[in-house]
């Protein structure tokens, strides 16, 4: 596995990991590269690997779609260059509450 897969499939279980703790009452299904997360409003989050760019693409409820590229061992927006993390706990804090 390279390092991009072995990478983007950790990042997965971690926000898998993430989204389950933080919001138990959400719907949190990884599945086939693909987590997607109903939080308790009704909202879904989309997050999968994209293969062909080797980036992580996010569907936000809130703030519509990105693209993450692996930099220096971090997922950068490649719009604005936001940590993935950074643009999900400013969301879940701002919209999800």
């Amino acid at each position: 596995m390279d390092n991009f897969h072995k990478t983007s499939t950790q990042t997965l279980e971690e926000l898998t990991d993430f989204f389950e703790s933080s919001w138990p009452q959400a719907d949190v299904d990884l599945l086939d590269e693909t987590l997607s997360v109903i939080l308790p409003n009704g909202h879904q989050y989309l997050i999968n690997k994209h293969g062909v760019t080797r980036q992580i693409w996010l569907s936000s409820p809130f703030t519509g779609a990105h693209h993450f590229q692996l930099k220096n061992g971090r997922w950068r927006c490649t719009r604005t260059d936001l940590l993935l993390e950074d643009l999900l706990l400013e969301e879940l804090k701002t919209y999800a509450a």
